[in-house]
């Protein structure tokens, strides 16, 4: 097999055996049996910045259709850039547990490149192939989207995946004025051409803009979860995002007084005994500042930090709570920093349900207010 036909799939977290030449004879330097190989026994990994590599771990014979693996060498690491051996007619290599056992510690030093779940799934998609960079597999050229400006290709490295969509940084300045710009983390999609091709894309037209007075009850923000629960596509779900991202919404709360206050309101039902009439209607000031702390729903073995678009959709739910209305950047960073670890924030959970999972927190951070200011 070859790298420059198979592509990366056959190299990735695989052992492969690479044939010693003039030109890769040098990478077995320093290991035992290096003079009577013919085969270099390496295993595929990748590295975000340098892409994909091969780490040697030993040298290797064939002959007479047995192969004889030497000892490795833990004090020496050699690594071979794919592109160096794209065109070379490589081998996989069905290891029954001898390299994995007698390599265990190397294997163990190339943890250091793991990413998240969510990346290494997008790893598996092979539609995201055609649109991958050969030798950086998580760098995907991403097609921009704009009325008025020609179509453009620009390489973006996945950092995050959705349910919806992916969520990558661009790594080049585009040549057109698309208001974004290298660094910048934005949401891309897949889609199916009519020539069954898949390209990945975003739509980087600016929205409709809106006032403060158009959030105000909260029904926009209703309405939009609404229409994307009946029609799931990649605009309905950036209006949501666009529309809470400049939204306050409703947070359910527990009250909690300090010990100095509870003492107190103690103290005032003790000297009422049993009857506690004479206490509706009394006002009473707390002397410290009341904490409140939002409630966490749970679902299965995940944590979600709910938010509602007005006090209302809470319903029965709400009664049981102090309900406090914060901008949602104010929730983003309430349920960020929550001790439960939430899996996201959940929208009007108990009527038309809405999540922002926590692999989009920072592009929903970094999103574009669409607010303009009242022209009254």
């Amino acid at each position: 097999m070859k790298y420059s036909e198979t592509g990366f799939r056959a190299f990735y977290k695989h052992f492969v055996a690479i044939p010693v030449s003039d030109r890769t004879k040098s990478y077995l330097e320093g290991f035992p049996g290096c003079d009577e190989a013919n085969y270099i026994v390496a295993y595929g990994y990748y590295d975000r910045e340098s892409g994909l590599n091969l780490e040697v771990l030993c040298a290797a014979r064939y002959l007479d259709n047995k192969v004889q693996y030497a000892a490795g060498n833990e004090s020496v690491s050699s690594t071979i850039r794919i592109n160096n051996i794209a065109d070379d007619e490589c081998y996989l290599i069905n290891d029954k547990g001898e390299l994995t056992r007698d390599h265990k510690k190397k294997l163990d030093m190339l943890s250091a490149y793991d990413v998240s779940e969510d990346i290494e799934n997008t790893r598996s998609m092979p539609f995201l192939d055609a649109s991958r960079d050969k030798v950086f597999i998580d760098d995907i050229s991403v097609h921009l989207y704009k009325d008025g400006l020609e179509p453009e290709k620009c390489l973006t490295r996945i950092t995050g995946l959705g349910k919806h969509s992916i969520v990558g940084v661009l790594l080049e300045e585009p040549k057109q004025k698309f208001g974004w710009h290298k660094g910048e983390t934005i949401v891309f999609f897949v889609k199916e051409e009519e020539d069954k091709s898949v390209i990945c894309f975003t739509d980087m037209n600016p929205s409709k803009r809106i006032t403060a007075e158009d959030l105000e009850d909260g029904s926009m923000l209703k309405e939009a979860v609404e229409k994307f629960q009946a029609e799931r596509n990649e605009p309905n779900f950036l209006d949501v995002l666009e529309i809470l991202r400049d939204s306050y919404v409703w947070i359910p709360c527990y009250a909690i007084l300090s010990e100095e206050d509870q003492e107190r309101i103690k103290k005032m039902c003790d000297e009422n005994g049993d009857d506690l009439s004479d206490l509706v209607g009394k006002e009473f000031t707390n002397a410290d500042a009341v904490r409140f702390v939002p409630d966490i729903l749970q679902h299965g073995d995940e944590y979600f930090f709910p938010v509602f678009s007005s006090a209302e959709e809470m319903g029965e739910y709400g009664d049981r709570f102090s309900k406090l209305q914060r901008h949602s950047l104010e929730a983003l960073a309430l349920a960020t920093n929550n001790e439960k670890n939430v899996a996201g924030i959940v929208l009007n959970a108990f009527s038309t349900p809405f999540v922002l999972e926590r692999q989009i927190f920072d592009v929903f951070k970094n999103m574009k207010s669409r607010i303009e200011l009242s022209k009254s």
